[in-house]
């Protein structure tokens, strides 16, 4: 279940953090990640199973994320969830470019050496 954000949210630098701490921050994003997924069925081009073993996705989903804890929190202004599906638009292309160059399909993971 998600949650209403009840202030602003706070950007979170992955690379500031411990293996663990980014393993903590991960389950929480994927919570949302799969939300968003069925919420606007979005197909596996814009994000694959493996979004996690990607960096590139990961911060282009955290992004988002804060994005829209931002336009849904208490004290967002009354446009801010149109903002949010404004930047989720913009977004949809870049995503697809990240997965078509990590070569993964829907459900096949691909390691990049």
């Amino acid at each position: 279940m998600l949650y209403q954000p009840s202030g602003p949210p706070i950007p979170l630098l992955w690379a500031a953090h411990s293996p663990e701490e980014q393993r903590h921050y991960l389950d929480e994003l994927d919570l949302w990640v799969t939300w968003v997924i069925d919420h606007y069925r979005l197909d596996r081009r814009y994000i694959p199973e493996c979004w996690a073993k990607h960096w590139e996705l990961i911060e282009e989903l955290s992004a988002l994320h804060l994005a829209w804890e931002a336009a849904y929190a208490t004290t967002s202004h009354a446009d801010a969830p149109l903002t949010w599906h404004e930047r989720l638009g913009h977004a949809r292309p870049r995503l697809a470019e990240w997965v078509a160059r990590t070569g993964c399909r829907g459900t096949e993971h691909r390691s990049i050496a």
